[in-house]
């Protein structure tokens, strides 16, 4: 399957140097970005809808397990 995809100059020219000392085409590099994309983004959306559910259903973390993390990790 081909695809048409529009480039900003400086990624096509990015993408050009790596594919070249890398030694892989383009299209690989394309491909492979592109799959570790998907994966994460649904990783993300997964883990998103999941929390949602938790929050719907009333599963909420303590006050103290809050206050235990802010005290080991800070407010910032």
């Amino acid at each position: 399957m081909t695809t048409t995809l529009e480039i900003r100059p400086d990624l096509q020219t990015r993408l050009g140097s790596l594919a070249n000392e890398v030694h892989r085409s383009e299209s690989e590099l394309m491909n492979e970005a592109l799959e570790t994309y998907l994966q994460r983004t649904q990783l993300y959306i997964t883990k998103l809808k999941q929390r949602v559910a938790e929050a719907d259903a009333g599963q909420f973390v303590s006050d103290e397990e809050m206050e235990k993390f802010f005290l080991t990790h800070g407010e910032n």
